[in-house]
């Protein structure tokens, strides 16, 4: 947590260090080299639950649902493989294998490019041996606009954040110290599903 309280939860690095996630540059993207602090975290531009479905014939009650449903499942997802201990998916990551093998559920809520900004962000925390969060919040998202085939959710999210072997926080770059973050995520609907494509957060120092 930084002294005020805020998390800096940025994943601009990514942009820089995208070619980690296919190359066996691992080590140096994972380093823990520090970097600029910033309160801006989004992806580019443009077996745990299984994907959320709907149609685009519902109500709009349940389309939001669906949305809700689907962002929530996503965010449980990532959480879930961040928790896990960071030694063995390190020691796979060395070995050879890539985000999309290592953590296959990100594909059933996650598309480019905020599918390829969670898998080098899962990829930094685990090769700069960090621990996830031990806990976390997702609030209360809400859907502020929503057409057939697209929708933007807005929320807002607390966790402990990462730490060191040492109990301290991790880079601010990825996700070290607890602290809050407000944002928006895109969703589209692919084959029936709704899947986060982009997102943009800052830090906050207390969630609505």
């Amino acid at each position: 947590m930084g002294s005020h309280g805020q998390k800096s939860r940025v994943r601009n690095w990514t942009l820089g260090c995208a070619l980690c996630v296919s190359a066996m540059g691992l080590a140096a993207c994972g380093s823990g080299s520090s970097s600029p602090t910033s309160t801006v975290r989004s992806s580019p531009t443009t077996s745990l639950a299984s994907p959320t479905t709907t149609t685009t014939g519902g109500s709009t009650t349940g389309d939001h649902a669906a949305v809700v449903n689907a962002w929530e499942s996503a965010q449980q997802t990532l959480y879930g493989y961040l928790q896990a201990p960071w030694q063995q998916d390190r020691a796979n990551l060395v070995a050879g294998q890539t985000a999309a093998t290592l953590w296959p559920d990100l594909a059933n809520y996650f598309v480019d490019p905020a599918l390829k900004s969670e898998q080098t962000f899962l990829v930094g925390v685990k090769m700069g041996q960090l621990n996830g969060p031990t806990s976390f919040d997702l609030g209360t998202p809400k859907v502020s606009a929503l057409t057939p085939t697209t929708a933007t959710l807005t929320g807002c999210i607390y966790d402990t954040g990462t730490t060191t072997a040492a109990g301290k926080p991790g880079p601010a770059t990825l996700d070290g110290g607890a602290g809050s973050g407000q944002g928006s995520w895109m969703l589209q609907l692919i084959g029936g599903s709704w899947k986060i494509a982009s997102f943009k957060t800052s830090s906050v120092a207390k969630c609505p």
